[in-house]
């Protein structure tokens, strides 16, 4: 283990360390002092993961780690920075450092001296923090191995694991337990364990009545709500306090944050204690509302203060950072086998998707579309894709979505029902009582895969809440952006989410490219179909997939001068040809699908190979959509 001292398990006596040596205690001073302990190559994977460790195993104030979104911004929390501690027996004073903790604190025989006038107040931004949501089991699963962390089971000041789904058997208390975030995901599972259309409906209903359940009403804030995004997330919630650079975070940023684990119960505010007299709240009157969202127990909800913070581009553990020498390697070696593998891949989807070989083309520039920029108000990139055509049952989506999950990062599946539609939150909203903001199914990380399954959507009227859910799906396929409801106004959020629509006809909702399936017919037994993929989806297969799909995602696409002349002289002699089949929209619908077609080949820039792939594409999918009657044929 890499310590000399003892800077994971003791970090706060590292930081009074610092302070005594400086007397003034600058939060880049024990930011450098960490950055330099984890410079050492797999330094981090020695530090526990909240992700991945049920609280009661960690050592309370010891150094953890948590991956996660940033769901909410609290106020500023004041704070005493450094304070005058007197020993009452000999009357000698001495200074601590009050950061990176909840809780100020002396020795034995000692005293704080609150009225000293070198007490100093200072301020730390205050961040509701929640795990990624819809993140694969995969993902979490590779984190969780590549950890060198064992960790024992400490009986710590907050010792009941309230935010834990299942408690463990007395046998596994001396190692890490992975917490079991997995529950609406079946990745390592067969095909055969996907869940029916009777299980799809229950378990809709189940999500409604959770949502509701924990839906924020005025004057109805629960301790128990956390606020996920997504109704099926068990993982852990999170208070992370941070010293540096806040201006540089933001509602929806994905981090990782390294910092003191605190878990003291006094900073939980229970019924009966919401008086205003906590010692955190320096006698501001609040609601009870407030407090139990502001201030839960730390057994449900710990407290993190952070040292270190890492903004992350992406959450695939398999593609390191870009620039560094892994990652050139990494790039190399998928670079090496990229045809073989592409075709692979390919030949998985194209059975998924009853045999269409097209259709799998468009689904993997769907995996691999991400907003790389904006031009003004429209987002670069994104590339949503609906397949009309689809098998009207609830078990194609659940076992189409099994796969993906299997394939990405970040996904969701939305079953598109009148249910659904009416009582679901699609947006975030802030509740004033709370003073919180409310999550909503569309506060989604970057580089999230959206499956919306609008087979399920039967015969009835939508009300007003299911009207807004619609236009807020639109809002997010067509301008990347999300809206969200602060009562007095509407704030749009920019969003990076590539939504995949499932329909028997031409969608309600807009989309940037519509494919009908083409198959000759549905099987019998879906399930069976796709048990078919049991077999050729091995471990080692889908690793490299995963590293291929992450690598494509996050590689940097230009056009060279060469291949631009000559897609500009086709553009020319298209519009010759046959003006009304190349607009400007067909331009750029072309232009976009070679962008996609060149990551999907590992290339930065396309050559005329993918350029003249691209075309032989899009004029048989317009073949194809031709051939549907008129009213559907506009994608």
């Amino acid at each position: 283990m890499p310590s000399i001292e003892d800077w994971i398990n003791d970090p706060l006596g590292i930081i009074q360390n610092i302070f005594d040596k400086q007397q003034n205690l600058d939060s880049s001073n024990v930011k450098n002092y960490f950055t330099e302990k984890l410079k050492t190559k797999n330094a981090l994977t020695w530090i526990p993961s909240l992700n991945d460790s049920s609280l009661h195993t960690l050592k309370p104030n010891s150094l953890v780690r948590f991956r996660c979104i940033v769901q909410d911004m609290f106020d500023p929390e004041f704070y005493l920075g450094s304070y005058e501690v007197k020993d009452v027996v000999t009357g000698q004073t001495t200074m601590k450092s009050g950061k990176y903790k909840d809780i100020a604190e002396c020795g034995a025989n000692q005293s704080i001296d609150l009225d000293s006038m070198n007490n100093k107040t200072m301020d730390r931004m205050t961040l509701y923090c929640v795990p990624v949501p819809g993140e694969s089991s995969w993902v979490k699963t590779a984190n969780t191995d590549m950890s060198k962390v064992k960790t024992k089971c400490y009986p710590s000041t907050s010792q009941t694991p309230m935010r834990c789904k299942r408690n463990r058997d007395n046998n596994e208390t001396m190692e890490t337990s992975p917490v079991d975030n997995s529950e609406d995901s079946c990745q390592g599972q067969p095909f055969s364990s996907v869940v029916g259309d009777t299980d799809i409906m229950e378990t809709d209903s189940i999500e409604i009545k959770r949502k509701q359940t924990n839906k924020s009403e005025p004057g109805s804030s629960k301790i128990s709500d956390l606020n996920f995004p997504l109704p099926s997330e068990t993982g852990p919630a999170c208070i992370v306090k941070v010293y540096d650079d806040i201006d540089s975070y933001k509602v929806n940023d994905v981090v990782e944050f390294v910092g003191v684990l605190s878990v003291d119960p006094s900073l939980a505010i229970f019924p009966g204690n919401g008086d205003g007299d906590h010692p955190l709240l320096g006698g501001v009157e609040e609601s009870i509302e407030e407090l139990h969202a502001h201030a839960p127990p730390p057994s449900l909800v710990p407290r993190l203060h952070a040292v270190l913070c890492n903004h992350l581009a992406h959450v695939n553990p398999l593609v390191p950072n870009t620039g560094t020498e892994e990652y050139s390697t990494v790039l190399e070696n998928i670079q090496r086998e990229v045809t073989t593998l592409r075709e692979e891949l390919l030949s998985i989807l194209e059975l998924s998707l009853l045999g269409d070989r097209l259709a799998a083309e468009y689904l993997l520039c769907n995996l691999v579309a991400s907003v790389y920029g904006r031009a003004d108000v429209m987002p670069l990139g994104k590339f949503g894709l609906n397949l009309s055509n689809c098998p009207s049952t609830p078990t194609y989506s659940q076992l189409l979505h099994h796969l993906i999950s299997n394939l990405v990062t970040q996904t969701h599946l939305v079953h598109m029902s009148l249910d659904n539609m009416n009582k679901l939150p699609f947006s975030p909203h802030k509740d004033y009582t709370a003073n919180r903001l409310c999550s909503g199914i569309l506060q989604l990380a970057c580089q999230t895969n959206l499956v919306l399954d609008e087979t399920s959507l039967g015969a009835g009227q939508l009300d007003v809440q299911g009207v807004k859910n619609l236009a807020a799906l639109g809002n997010l396929i067509t301008w990347q952006k999300v809206e969200y409801d602060f009562n007095f106004h509407r704030q749009e959020f920019m969003a990076d989410v590539s939504v995949l629509i499932l329909s028997e006809g031409r969608s309600i909702l807009p989309s940037d490219c519509l494919l009908p399936l083409q198959y000759s017919g549905a099987p019998d037994d879906l399930r069976t179909h796709f048990t078919q993929l049991d077999s050729r989806l091995t471990e080692d297969f889908l690793r490299r997939c995963r590293t291929y799909l992450g690598l494509a995602r996050n590689l940097q696409y230009s056009l060279n001068d060469d291949i631009q002349k000559k897609i500009q002289d086709d553009f020319v002699d298209m519009r010759k040809d046959d003006p009304k089949n190349m607009t400007v929209d067909d331009f750029h619908s072309l232009l976009s699908l070679t962008r996609l077609l060149s990551l999907s080949d590992l290339k930065s820039s396309p050559t005329s190979e993918i350029w003249s792939r691209a075309k032989v594409l899009e004029n048989s999918r317009k073949q194809r959509v031709s051939q549907l009657p008129t009213r559907e044929r506009s994608a």
